[in-house]
This record gives C-alpha cells, structure tokens and sequence, in this order.
C-alpha cells in the first residue's frame, strides 16, 4: 500500500506544535481565559467507523475536512477549542462541504499539554 499524501516525521510534528505555542498559545490562552485546547483524540475504531458512515450516506463522498470550532453548549470544557470533521465532495473542480451530512466531533479532550503526549 502507498504511503498517503501528506506524511510528516516527527521532526516535523514538533516543529508545528512549537511553531504553533510561540505563536499562538498566549493570544489562545487570553481568548479563552485559560489554558485552551491543543488536540483531540479519536479512536482508530472511531475514525473508521466515522470513514465507512459518510462512505455509505454519501456516496459523492472525496474527503474529509477538518474546522477548529469553539465549544459553548457544554458545562465544561466550555470556551475551548475543539475539531470537527465533515465530509466533502468535488463539486466545480473543488473539494466542497457536503453542507447536510453528519460530521464528527467530540473527541477526547486534549487539553493545554503540548506535543509529544
């Protein structure tokens, strides 16, 4: 099997995770009003059954795309970041939402721990 597109070594994933603290953890930390969100994590076993659901109710289905969002309905952790996925689709020569089907969130809690966990 291929390798898919987009592979980065670890090198590399901490040299994003730093570049994102020095730039953006202290504006994160003042939006928020406490130390905000630095991941989620979703089980294999999640991701795939998230991949095959939005397979079988879309079948135009080329992708998935990846929103950071700001959780406000919930008691705790309220005001802090989270990721969603939705689907998506070619539509135009471009990778569109596919704006009525189901998304993903509610991954475990990340929390302010920076990477490698």
């Amino acid at each position: 099997m291929p390798n898919p597109t987009g592979i980065i070594t670890a090198t590399e994933a901490q040299e994003l995770n730093d570049n994102w603290t020095n730039l953006r953890a202290s504006a994160n930390r003042t939006a928020a009003g406490q130390d905000d969100n630095r991941s989620s994590w979703y089980s294999l076993e999640d991701m795939e059954n998230f991949l095959q659901l939005i397979k079988d109710e879309n079948p135009t289905v080329n992708g998935v795309r990846f929103y950071l969002g700001v959780e406000t309905t919930k008691q705790d952790p309220q005001g802090l970041t989270t990721i969603f996925m939705v689907p998506t689709e070619e539509k135009n020569g471009e990778n569109a939402d596919i704006r009525d089907a189901n998304g993903m969130d509610r991954g475990s809690v990340g929390g302010g721990r920076s990477y490698p966990q």
